[in-house]
């Protein structure tokens, strides 16, 4: 297939077409945030935190105040407002209460020398045991990026900044259609739609399994258009290569643009995406089972989450494994034990698939090796003993 596009340039071209099938936006209280994309950004609308605050409980002071000064009959909680530095005094003060204006800092009870009614010298350094107005961040400043996934933790913050509800983007509708002759029929099981509407979920968006289509152009074109006009995103699987029975992609052109048609990455080369007449987006994704995996979480996820840089771990090879075409970047799935990793398919992985170079195509219709540790992608064979960077598959797949 001639003029691959890039992993990376795939990518892209994906995550652009967010703007294409742009969804509504709802508003959320924090108990309904996680999974959810933000649609504008969290600004700070003032300092924050709004006072000096002791972080101890004890004494509030001045440290430029000569020294013993007389303890005020008075003790500050957080729940007063602030009140103001009268010089030559202290005054207690409980944890999380706002700082008098004009103290600078607060002496633990259990280190205070109290003489009757006076304190003596501390000799603290100004700010010791306060957090300082502002210090969480400035009036203004934007706290959560617009597109930030959010999390249960981010609860924490908006409450803390006041936050009663935000904006985030309602989630895309997403129709996932199997094709193939053998699949309509019963005669092959579909092992695609299930994981990729899975995927999907888990990036915060609603899929719906659309069952199967035969491999039979008129019945694509009237099942695709039906799912277009319906659905902010389609989904196929099979029918992405360029045999006779293939007709996925060409029907799809048919009814759109074709963005890019295979992709330099194995398994997952012949899957493309094509921006449809209207709104909807389409991606066609490779039928056997891996390589569908590959491509949703290499190529489709973009449009769902944005681009990101996956982190990596390291581990030491666990033997050579050539590859078979070097202008290729492979997706190789592998085990890690103590370090070592095992390219899952090849000796001592316990699914005998290939021996000393890897056979994508075998491994793209096993979803046995999808029970590995992650993906390394490579470029490059491996050589044993040498440090190579893998994935787990739980960072590939997060939302």
């Amino acid at each position: 297939m001639a003029d691959l596009r890039d992993r990376t340039a795939a990518a892209t071209a994906a995550a652009r077409l967010r703007d294409v099938v742009a969804s509504e936006t709802t508003t959320v209280a924090p108990d309904a945030i996680d999974g959810r994309r933000l649609a504008s950004a969290v600004v700070a609308a003032d300092p924050h935190p709004a006072n000096d605050y002791a972080t101890m409980d004890g004494f509030a002071i001045a440290t430029g105040d000569p020294f013993p000064v007389s303890i005020r009959d008075r003790t500050l909680g957080p729940d007063d407002a602030p009140t103001d530095h009268e010089p030559g005094t202290a005054i207690r003060i409980a944890t999380g209460a706002p700082l008098p204006r004009g103290a600078d800092a607060v002496l633990p009870q259990e280190d205070a020398r109290v003489d009757g009614d006076r304190l003596r010298d501390p000799s603290l350094d100004p700010w010791t045991h306060v957090v300082r107005r502002g210090s969480y961040c400035a009036a203004g400043e934007t706290v959560v990026e617009a597109g930030t996934v959010l999390s249960p933790r981010d609860a924490a913050l908006l409450r803390d900044l006041g936050r009663e509800r935000v904006t985030v983007t309602a989630p895309l509708s997403v129709a996932v259609l199997a094709t193939g002759d053998e699949v309509a029929a019963g005669v092959q099981p579909d092992r695609d739609s299930e994981m990729v509407a899975g995927l999907c979920r888990r990036w915060g968006h609603d899929a719906t399994l659309a069952g199967t289509v035969p491999d039979d152009p008129a019945a694509l074109r009237e099942r695709l258009t039906e799912l277009a006009d319906a659905n902010d995103v389609v989904v196929t699987s099979g029918g992405t290569s360029v045999g006779r029975l293939d007709h996925t992609v060409g029907v799809l052109a048919d009814l759109g643009t074709v963005v890019y048609r295979g992709v330099s990455l194995r398994p997952g080369r012949p899957a493309a995406c094509v921006r449809l007449d209207g709104e909807a987006v389409a991606f066609a994704l490779p039928g056997k089972p891996v390589a569908a995996y590959v491509a949703a979480i290499a190529l489709l996820a973009p449009l769902f989450r944005g681009e990101r840089t996956h982190p990596w771990r390291e581990a030491t090879a666990a033997h050579d494994l050539t590859l078979p075409e070097a202008s290729i970047e492979y997706a190789i799935p592998v085990a890690v034990d103590g370090g070592t990793a095992t390219p899952v398919g090849g000796p001592g992985s316990g699914v005998d698939l290939y021996d000393d170079r890897y056979r994508p195509g075998r491994v793209s219709s096993c979803p046995r090796v999808l029970r590995g540790d992650g993906l390394a992608f490579r470029t490059s064979p491996l050589v044993e003993g040498d440090r190579i960077e893998w994935t787990p598959f739980p960072t590939l797949e997060a939302p």
